[in-house]
């Protein structure tokens, strides 16, 4: 279930960055994202910039050259829709840099991104990806928050497969993997909607050091249209965090690592939780539903008894809440 990447093609001189922006019937934010790129990169041949547009209704190019009337920016087209994880193994497949930066539709990166990835590796050649601290910003671009890190500072992180494998600390906009990373161990699953870039964070903290960029230089945004919001919503996302945690289990134990899958489901299922009251208070009755449902799978991953119970005696207390309330 994990695709193979081949190696870059043989270049007498390969850029040192690939920013690839994979789309799906973009809106506007996709001219921003281009053009916090463009700020940084526009004039340096060290950079790959390319839109691959999965089977978008309406042609990209426009939108695309209204930022980019030089022709600078790529754009890669497919016939039909190949899914999330086929596009993203699709845009990885594509990118000729040492290092590739995969930058969603709707997220922009803050001045002096590429700068200090690219020094980030410099540094530390040794590590398989760089990831910054993240803000997270709603439909119009305002500040809602701005993500935590490891600790205060920049640097590799000691110990970070054993954080990472407890729950998604990593913003995908926020993420550059060295090409040879993805060489070695593989795509995206393709049996994931909403985890696949987590999982993909500790298969790489796993087997290659990580480092850690201690500014805010990324931007990821949520509004109620984005593909993660819906699924999220939708109480879909859940079965993808059970499978996740499975599959990190076999990743930590490969690296000779404790088992974190304890810690991490009951993370999730605490998080699920208050999910489903959210959703109950919106009079999606029917979500919360099916959203205690696979927080019983994740509590089922627990092996200590007494702590599985304290758990399902919280969600039977939740259950009962949902269950006064009529049926959507």
């Amino acid at each position: 279930m994990t695709p193979q990447i081949a190696p870059a093609s043989c270049l007498a001189s390969r850029p040192v960055f690939s920013v690839m922006v994979p789309v799906h019937n973009p809106g506007p934010h996709l001219e921003i994202a281009l053009g916090s790129v463009l700020a940084q990169l526009r004039g340096s041949d060290s950079a790959q910039i390319a839109v691959i547009d999965d089977g978008s209704l309406e042609d990209v190019t426009p939108r695309v050259r209204s930022v980019d009337p030089s022709g600078r920016i790529e754009i890669h087209r497919c016939d039909g829709p190949s899914g999330i994880s086929g596009n993203l193994n699709r845009a990885i497949g594509l990118a000729r840099g040492h290092l590739v930066h995969l930058l969603h539709q709707d997220d922009f990166v803050l001045p002096g991104f590429y700068a200090r990835m690219q020094r980030a590796f410099e540094r530390a050649p040794m590590v398989g990806m760089a990831f910054c601290r993240t803000q997270v910003v709603d439909r119009s671009g305002r500040q809602i928050k701005v993500t935590s890190g490891p600790r205060l500072w920049s640097g590799p992180v000691p110990g970070w497969l054993g954080k990472i494998a407890i729950r998604q600390r990593v913003q995908a906009p926020s993420a550059v993997v060295a090409r040879t990373t993805y060489e070695q161990l593989g795509g995206y699953r393709q049996d994931l909607r909403l985890a696949l870039d987590w999982e993909m964070w500790v298969r790489i903290a796993a087997r290659h050091p990580v480092w850690f960029e201690a500014s805010a230089l990324a931007a990821f945004r949520r509004h109620p249209m984005s593909a993660t919001e819906r699924v999220r919503t939708e109480g879909l996302a859940w079965p993808d965090v059970v499978e996740a945690i499975r599959l990190n289990r076999m990743h930590c134990r490969s690296a000779g690592q404790p088992d974190a899958s304890a810690p991490s489901a009951r993370w999730y299922a605490r998080s699920a939780m208050r999910e489903a009251l959210r959703l109950h208070a919106a009079g999606r009755s029917r979500c919360a539903r099916q959203t205690l449902e696979h927080c019983r799978a994740l509590v089922a991953l627990i092996d200590r008894i007494g702590a599985r119970a304290a758990l399902e005696r919280r969600i039977d207390c939740v259950q009962a809440r949902v269950a006064l309330s009529n049926p959507e």
